[in-house]
């Protein structure tokens, strides 16, 4: 089995050895996905007197996967597992197993270790349902308890923390408000000290109300710390220590059963804070967890496919990324920049100095205060560029002129004319450039192109295509998760319109790439958005687009309630394939499709991750990139061909439209 392992302080490794023995009253666990609990692990791995370290150390104690063996739970069954080892395999004694409900994230059950510790802490300082609650410290621990705190009833919780890098992490907590130490307005009745600090400490009780309660959770880092005896009884104050080992059995089992009551409701969650790392990065999150200080933790991926063999694995130093831009798009390829091979994030820039720190907090790099210092770091070699459609333009041009290779997110530009100005641009320079069309990396469209070009349906007859996806009506101005206020995505000029630059273009891109060739004429509809309340940004769109003898049918919208995402099937004189959601290939006269075994799709970032990992090896080895400019400019040709047909309500050539002609 693979398992990390900590030969001495500093130092981390993923080693191969034998799986320990299974026997009477133990559980044999496949391991998917293991959480680092920080403080612990930290102090482990920087040799702190109180850690008591014995190396090599074999860290990690929260997990969840799947059972393999073992009496109680059948073989198959979701299981958080308490006392595993960072492994893809845990035996454990069956009181250290509990089954997981099929909605609940298995990141969020690992952490039942730490909840217990959280719920003995606020049981112990006597929470009351109704009285507010503050919180000293702001790494995992202090998440989880706070997060905890709230889901008991606290109608208030008060984040205490010397730094403001953390704050990111309450963006989803409405009842939650961040608090710098010694700026107080008035005490709470119940304290948790979670820094295992001694200046924590003193925190802690100047944060409680007279006559409150100051609990000490945790394990504590300090030999020795200041206890301030004299302001304790004067200010009738009640201090209180909490460790989960003084919790017995049947405590685990009551504490544990309110946990995954809490998870079922969907009450508690700590996914948004966990970064994401396939297994076989470890040796890269505990250098994080060792210099990082806003480091939260991360969730190591035990089933994540290890990475293919490449000659420049073990030659080359990981390609450095710089990103521009941490809204929405930008913190989903910060997430994937952190678990792709052969890459790593260095740097990034928001306009809202917010958003970078919690990007850089999240997954490593510096947040850099402007673009132009950004671009002149020597260590960053990639710049991501995820910004607003009409900064393209000027972002390429600073980037290649500092000497940098760009990833563009799609489109090219928010209009035909200066992504022309831009790939010639490109073209001209001796940098790698590229746009970012994860689909292109997609195992199941990759597997399609294959069929398609080893004549497995014949010659391709036509295409049906359907995305259909259903945004929030407050998408416009803070895009999905709500991180950023911004308005333009209602302005036709920056954006370039609606679903169909935004969504579509990914389908068109996909089409142009399997038929192999460039469609003669585009014929388009268009309905506005009922949402977006700004002329030019479109929601229904219906396309057919004509490759000589192929006709393709797109269809999108951005408001189908229930909407299932992006559905491609393309057929021939012998047969027909679909790529998405599922591969399959059926044959003329085979009574039922081939599928593919059956596996897990891959998730956005999954894409995005592999993109970033080929853009990597393509700079390194001089090859070519999944999608040049050059390659972008004529999908985005397609896409000015159709709103010029539904604004002309005529056919339209792409290619006329590329050499500057008129529609």
């Amino acid at each position: 089995m693979r398992q990390v392992v900590l030969p001495g302080p500093g130092r981390c490794e993923i080693i191969e050895q034998d799986e320990p023995p299974g026997g009477p009253g133990h559980v044999v666990v496949d391991v998917g996905v293991s959480v680092l609990s920080p403080g612990t692990e930290r102090a482990i791995l920087l040799d702190r007197p109180t850690a008591g370290s014995r190396f090599p150390e074999f860290p990690g104690y929260m997990a969840a996967g799947t059972v393999r063996s073992g009496p109680g739970l059948p073989a198959g069954t979701r299981v958080a597992v308490r006392h595993a080892r960072h492994a893809d395999v845990a035996v454990v004694p069956t009181r250290y197993v509990r089954a997981v409900p099929d909605h609940v994230r298995p990141a969020d059950a690992a952490v039942w270790q730490l909840a217990l510790t959280a719920l003995h802490g606020l049981e112990t300082g006597g929470q009351c349902a109704g009285e507010p609650v503050t919180v000293v410290g702001q790494g995992l621990l202090g998440v989880i308890t706070r997060r905890l705190a709230a889901a008991c009833g606290a109608p208030q919780v008060r984040a205490v923390s010397a730094s403001t890098a953390k704050t990111w992490t309450s963006r989803t907590e409405p009842f939650t408000v961040f608090a710098e130490p010694g700026r107080f307005d008035g005490g709470t009745p119940l304290v948790l000290d979670v820094t295992d600090s001694g200046p924590g400490l003193a925190v802690a009780i100047a944060a409680a109300a007279d006559g409150g309660r100051v609990v000490l959770l945790g394990s504590p880092r300090a030999e020795q710390a200041d206890v301030p005896l004299q302001q304790l009884h004067d200010r009738l104050l009640h201090l209180r220590g909490t460790h989960v080992s003084q919790l017995t059995e049947a405590d685990e089992e009551r504490l544990g059963d309110l946990f995954f009551t809490l998870l079922e409701q969907r009450r508690f969650t700590v996914r948004d804070v966990l970064s994401d790392y396939p297994a076989h990065k470890a040796p890269e999150v505990y250098r994080r967890l060792a210099a990082d200080r806003a480091f939260i933790s991360a969730a190591l991926h035990w089933d994540a496919p290890r990475p293919a063999p490449s000659r420049h694995a073990l030659s080359v130093r990981p390609m450095r990324f710089g990103l521009l831009g941490c809204g929405d798009i930008g913190i989903e390829n910060a997430r994937a920049l952190a678990a792709a091979d052969e890459a790593e994030l260095t740097a990034c820039h928001d306009p809202v100095a917010e958003l970078a720190e919690e990007t850089a907090a999240r997954f490593g790099g510096r947040p850099e205060t402007s673009v132009s210092a950004l671009l002149a770091r020597p260590d960053v070699d990639v710049v991501v560029v995820a910004t607003p459609h009409d900064t393209h333009e000027p972002l390429l041009t600073q980037a290649l002129a500092a000497g940098k290779h760009v990833l563009l997110e799609k489109p090219v530009a928010e209009d035909l004319v200066p992504a022309r100005r831009m790939a010639a641009l490109a073209e001209g320079s001796r940098l790698r450039t590229g746009v970012l069309f994860p689909t292109r990396t997609d195992p199941r469209f990759c597997r399609a192109r294959a069929a398609i070009a080893a004549g497995e349906i014949g010659d391709p007859l036509g295409v049906c295509g359907t995305y259909f996806t259903d945004k929030p009506a407050d998408y416009f101005r803070s895009g999905i998760s709500g991180r950023v206020s911004t308005t333009w995505r209602l302005s036709k000029d920056r954006a370039g319109g609606g679903f169909l630059i935004m969504n579509l273009i990914h389908q068109i891109d996909a089409v142009r790439a399997l038929i192999g060739r460039e469609p003669d004429r585009v014929y388009a509809e268009t309905a506005p958005s009922t949402t977006a309340a700004a002329p030019g940004i479109e929601d229904v769109v219906s396309l057919v687009l004509r490759f000589g003898t192929v006709v393709a049918t797109l269809i999108g919208s951005a408001s189908v309630t229930g909407g299932r995402g992006m559905r491609t099937r393309i057929w021939g004189e012998k047969g027909e394939v679909g790529l998405t959601p599922d591969y399959w290939l059926t044959h003329r006269g085979t009574p039922s499709p081939t599928h593919s075994p059956a596996e897990a799709a891959p998730t956005s970032i999954d894409l995005r991750t592999w993109a970033f990992t080929r853009f990597a090896r393509a700079v390194h080895e001089g090859s070519p990139v999944d999608v040049s400019l050059a390659d972008g400019l004529r999908t985005q040709a397609v896409v000015a061909a159709a709103y010029a047909s539904a604004r002309l309500g005529r056919a339209v050539s792409p290619a006329r439209l590329l050499e500057g002609g008129a529609p």
